[in-house]
């Protein structure tokens, strides 16, 4: 797995077979001479957001060459279906869960496989882009299962209904472009296209026996320089053993998007994922006192990996953050390889603050830290956690650790609004302040005042870039 990988899209050729539909179909008519293009085929794009994986573009391979002047917004029509199990807690039983509805669309052209946008007048391909957002269901890959804890892939069955002819470029009407449960498809996880998802690592504990992590990581080409190291724990639902959850669950893949590698004049990202959750105490019951059964498998992990690929990581440049259940190891962590890292940045940590000692207050006080919590948060108290762990490193006379409090977890794109007339910011699930560290939309310290390194105001990453061992 340690290989560097190409720049090209990553598609997870998952073919799937669209079931039939209770829909009716909308049927073109056409008073010109028609030609019978090949069967159709389509790809369903997917890509990451703060919320987690949607489908936002459908790219339709149409056997032909389409006049782009003939496509219009409305050529088309998109229904979607997800089919997931569920689990009845009353009657102990499970059942199929099920969403269905049509996709708004917002965009219709022509482009190449992948969906980029062509500015040519006849084309194969067709991308249909549709809106998204966080309260979407027929949109989302994942669906966050109450029995495991965890999210899981979804059956997505996806229907295009052709509503007005086009013309092929011989000026020919096309109108047999509608799918049926036969016409074949994949999935493009766009997101996901830097990073090798085959990381496997084996680990023999002492007192909790053979261990198996797997993990994503992104590796840019080096042109002979070290790169620094972002090591990224993910929460409990994304534990398993498919890396591609931990990665979409929530954005990580923000960490190798130019927004975040500028800072670091490009850093390799390793992404670690533990087959159940980073505060399991070995028993498959969450830790009483801050013990993991993961802390020396994840350590011998990353050691591994910073020595397979030395001659491209600076290992005075490796930083490890997280967010919840990995917040809790992010800081785990750090107090089982003190001298390690050179920078931490937890977000809605569930380290109890009664769990460090004094003397663990004082391994962490010299260790550049950034916190992020939001007081909404109701499934970590902030009170119980971050915020006096914050209170005691400061007091203990800590350099450069930094807490930023938000009181919401608010859409600062523009994108996303409550709905209903309201159009005031989205508010995510207060427990989500970690869109704001993937964001890089973190600046100001628990005090209210901006973060500085040598006199200038620096956001998260750009602090974070800057730490050195």
């Amino acid at each position: 797995m340690m290989m560097k990988m190409n720049k090209g899209l990553f598609s997870s050729l998952l073919v799937l077979a669209v079931t039939s539909t209770p829909f009716a179909f909308t049927n073109v008519s056409a008073n010109n001479s028609s030609s019978e293009s090949k069967q159709p085929s389509y790809s369903l794009v997917v890509k990451g957001f703060d919320w987690g994986p949607s489908v936002h573009k459908i790219v339709l391979n149409t056997g032909s060459t389409i006049q782009g002047n003939t496509l219009a917004k409305d050529s088309f029509k998109i229904l979607a279906e997800r089919n997931y199990p569920m689990f009845n807690f009353d009657t102990q039983s499970s059942y199929d869960g099920f969403d269905s509805g049509s996709r708004s669309i917002n965009n219709t052209y022509l482009s190449d496989e992948e969906g980029n946008k062509l500015d040519k007048q006849t084309g194969q391909y067709i991308t249909i882009e549709m809106s998204v957002h966080p309260d979407l269901a027929t949109a989302s890959t994942f669906n966050f299962d109450l029995q495991t804890f965890t999210n899981q892939y979804v059956d997505l069955q996806y229907t295009i209904i052709q509503q007005k002819a086009l013309k092929d470029a011989a000026g020919n009407v096309i109108n047999d472009l509608t799918t049926t449960q036969e016409t074949p498809h994949t999935v493009i996880e766009q997101s996901i296209d830097k990073f090798d998802l085959t990381g496997k690592f084996d680990y023999k504990d002492a007192k909790y026996g053979d261990i198996a992590l797997t993990y994503a990581s992104y590796l840019p080409d080096t042109d002979g320089k070290k790169l620094p190291l972002i090591i990224w724990l993910h929460g409990a639902g994304e534990g398993g053993t498919d890396p591609r959850i931990a990665l979409l669950g929530n954005r990580v893949t923000a960490l190798a998007e130019d927004a975040v590698q500028k800072f670091f004049g490009d850093a390799a990202v390793l992404v670690p994922q533990t087959p159940t959750f980073w505060m399991n105490n070995g028993t498959g019951q969450y830790t009483q006192d801050g013990s993991s059964m993961y802390t020396n498998a994840l350590t011998a992990l990353i050691k591994q990996y910073v020595k397979d690929n030395k001659t491209d990581i600076d290992p005075k440049r490796i930083y490890i953050g997280g967010c919840s259940n990995g917040g809790f190891m992010s800081l785990n962590m750090l107090l089982a390889n003190p001298n390690y890292f050179a920078a931490a940045y937890p977000s809605a940590e569930a380290y109890l603050d009664t769990w460090l000692t004094n003397k663990d207050i004082a391994k962490l006080k010299n260790i550049p830290i950034w916190f992020t919590a939001a007081g909404a948060d109701q499934t970590v108290d902030t009170s119980k956690n971050t915020t006096p762990t914050y209170k005691r490193l400061i007091a203990a006379g800590a350099p450069n650790v930094h807490y930023s409090y938000f009181d919401t977890v608010l859409d600062l794109s523009g994108q996303y609004a409550k709905g209903k007339g309201d159009n005031s910011p989205y508010e995510y699930n207060g427990h989500w302040s970690w869109i704001y560290v993937l964001n890089n939309e973190v600046s100001n310290d628990y005090n209210g005042k901006p973060v500085k390194v040598e006199g200038k105001a620096v956001t998260l990453m750009e602090w974070l870039a800057k730490q050195s061992k």
